[in-house]
């Protein structure tokens, strides 16, 4: 990634920094001192920002604010607009899993960094049939510490909103719960403010859960076809967003977001907006196949439940599409070259990644 390159709308998450930062008390000269944006390029159509110049930009916002916990602050408070056409989709979705797969997969379009996180499955069922989604990115790493900590705090906030605007109602469990592996920071008191039902310091993991009916079953049946021009329109714009990711990876999400053991090239050829032999023909440019993507995508998610979850594994093996553990056990032996007891062990799960 090229800190310097300018693939970040200005008029999105920067332009939303902005508005808290001037709101909590910065001057708008000073948090833009440094950074090279000027106020006349507010207005101006498809102004782009690199990393370096948003960093420096919070930066001056965490030092003109003064204020401690400003991610959470500003996680709370950053309108949805400011995500584009994905941030009206949290009233239309039908369902907290569409939501959740449409952010994950679109918010390169503001924060192209993330390129990455579309073809990797992250989230995970538990045994006690929660769903639970880290909140932490191998990507903020390249951050210092006080940039790392604002962007984890921004997503604590952000993930719970999200979380709870778009569950289902009507599930018999609607509790978010936060665990976080920090201990409490002494602006404690902004995280009883989150829109969750409890938030856990010292945990193992940081992450957020949610009953399964909560988060995969639909509801607002009358908004689907909103949903879907809104997804047709961030499709759009992320086929013209200046980012790094290939047809292959793409496809790769579809098959990911949509997964179940019955989906076919057909669906997911729709879902893309493009004819099933267009999609075959572009695969084949790129030297793989949908049924190789298929096979590859269930076995990175059978790879990832069971490295994450407590599940059987014959419970694995029935969530991606075997008929028992022992034809899993074949199967991620011939495609990683390792034995599920090794992954149980958690051995690094990038090193079973084709």
């Amino acid at each position: 990634m090229d800190f310097n390159a300018r693939v970040i709308p200005l008029h999105l998450h920067p332009l939303g920094f902005i508005e808290v930062f001037t709101r909590h008390g910065a001057d708008l000269a000073d948090l833009l001192r440094g950074t090279g944006i000027s106020p006349a390029m507010f207005e101006m159509q498809d102004i782009r920002i690199s990393y370096l110049q948003q960093q420096a930009l919070v930066r001056n916002g965490i030092q003109q604010c003064r204020k401690p916990g400003l991610g959470l602050i500003t996680g709370m408070e950053l309108d949805w607009s400011f995500w584009g056409t994905l941030g009206y989709t949290i009233h239309s979705s039908p369902s907290l899993k569409d939501a959740g797969e449409a952010f994950r997969r679109y918010l390169v379009i503001a924060q192209p960094y993330y390129a990455l996180m579309v073809s990797r499955p992250t989230t995970y069922i538990d045994c006690n049939r929660r769903v639970v989604d880290p909140l932490e990115y191998a990507a903020d790493e390249a951050y210092d510490d006080d940039i790392r900590q604002f962007t984890l705090e921004f997503r604590v906030a952000m993930t719970s909103r999200l979380w709870t605007l778009c569950g289902n109602p009507a599930a018999r469990d609607t509790d978010v719960h936060v665990t976080l592996d920090y201990p409490e920071p002494g602006h404690v008191e902004l995280y009883s403010q989150l829109p969750c039902k409890s938030v856990t310091f010292g945990a193992d993991k940081t992450a957020i859960s949610a009953d399964y009916s909560y988060v995969i079953k639909p509801f607002r049946p009358y908004r689907r076809r909103a949903w879907r021009k809104l997804i047709q329109q961030c499709e759009q714009e992320l086929n013209q967003a200046p980012v790094d990711i290939t047809f292959t990876d793409r496809v790769r999400w579809h098959i990911r977001a949509h997964f179940n053991p019955d989906i076919d090239l057909e669906q997911v050829a729709r879902g893309m907006q493009m004819p099933p032999r267009s999609l075959t023909r572009r695969l084949a440019a790129e030297k793989t196949s949908f049924r190789k993507l298929l096979h590859s995508v269930r076995m990175e998610i059978a790879t990832h439940q069971l490295r994450s979850s407590a599940l059987s594994v014959d419970e694995v093996a029935e969530i991606v599409g075997f008929s028992c553990a022992s034809s899993l056990r074949r199967a991620m032996k011939k495609w990683s070259g390792t034995t599920i007891s090794n992954i149980r062990e958690r051995q690094g799960i990038e090193e079973l990644m084709p």
